[in-house]
């Protein structure tokens, strides 16, 4: 057969071949996304855990064992009970939270003197979206806003308590109910129990985002399995670029979760985004550019009304590090 013949049907059954590996890679995505949907239509049990990792898996294109991840997880959740017990403990309502918090932020002996530490390197995940991992962080012990507190959520539930995530500009942390019944805030960035005050003066939150309820408000079930649709989502775009795909997600959360700042932000990014690449076709399709804009405006003057303000990342990388100063200078991870 002429060499340039075979060179061709190489050239197009290779083509064929990589187009039908990353079908297959978009299917687990997309069967991921209808499991946490049923989740949250309530139709499935919801399972924070499970969810989590349905979204990390996806971008790991089906490679991740459920099995070993879960025993991970319960592994530490013993430890954690023992750990109450050996306080004896078990008479407090937040009693696994002060077991998960101490396993996560202090230096003892079930953790092998090795708490977890904030990775500072591309925490935001720009060049490596595994950074926002909780897999990852289980396995470097280091982690970041998004990652910690999804662990700590994680692991209360694997031992009975309750743990509420609750956001602000670029951040995720925790909320609980003390023992006196008041919400307590639980920053592990800093390993900290900080007050509304001081997190709406260092994350310059305004006034309006915490009256929408944007920010500071502890998170539903439903919403953190929301949060979860949105990490998938996020993942998706970053190894495939905006689609349709990553509209059907964001619209499909948003029903449960309208006010999500994350998943608004993400919707018109990907409206605006194909307004673009219409605009770029020799013939462009002037009615779908002009019904685009008109979404892409709308969605942009609910995310303004509802106060949202961006925080840039280079002022954001500013804050992680002065509280991981303060940290230090409190000397905050002891042998105890």
């Amino acid at each position: 057969m002429n060499k340039v013949v075979i060179l061709i049907l190489f050239f197009i059954f290779g083509i064929t071949s990589t187009q039908g590996q990353t079908e297959e890679q978009k299917n687990i995505y997309k069967q991921a996304f209808e499991e946490q949907l049923q989740m949250i239509k309530g139709v499935k049990k919801i399972d924070f855990k499970r969810a989590v990792y349905l979204s990390e898996n996806s971008f790991y294109e089906g490679k991740l064992n459920y099995e070993a991840f879960c025993n991970e997880i319960s592994t530490t959740g013993n430890k954690l009970k023992a750990l109450i017990k050996q306080k004896s403990l078990e008479n407090y309502k937040t009693a696994g939270n002060w077991a998960t918090f101490t396993y996560v932020m202090d230096s003892l002996p079930v953790n092998n003197f090795k708490p977890f530490t904030y990775d500072f390197e591309d925490f935001m995940g720009d060049k490596d979206w595994t950074k926002m991992f909780v897999t990852k962080l289980i396995k470097s012990k280091s982690g970041n806003c998004h990652s910690l507190p999804y662990y700590y959520k994680i692991l209360c539930e694997e031992i009975g308590a309750k743990a509420s995530l609750a956001l602000a500009p670029n951040h995720v942390y925790i909320k609980h109910v003390d023992e006196k019944g008041q919400w307590s805030n639980v920053e592990l960035t800093n390993g900290g129990f900080p007050r509304d005050q001081w997190i709406i003066k260092q994350m310059a939150i305004s006034v309006e985002s915490i009256k929408s309820g944007i920010y500071m408000s502890p998170l539903s079930q439903k919403e953190s399995i929301a949060m979860t649709m949105f990490d998938l989502t996020n993942a998706y775009e970053f190894q495939y670029g905006y689609d349709d795909f990553v509209l059907q997600t964001t619209d499909s959360a948003l029903k449960y979760f309208p006010n999500n700042i994350c998943l608004l932000m993400m919707k018109s990014n990907c409206v605006k985004y194909k307004i673009e690449k219409e605009r770029k076709k020799p013939k462009q399709n002037l009615k779908l550019i002009d019904t685009q804009i008109a979404l892409y405006k709308k969605t942009i003057a609910k995310i303004d009304n509802l106060g949202h303000k961006d925080m840039p990342p280079e002022i954001y990388e500013e804050w992680v590090k002065s509280v991981e100063e303060e940290k230090a200078k409190r000397n905050i991870t002891t042998n105890r």
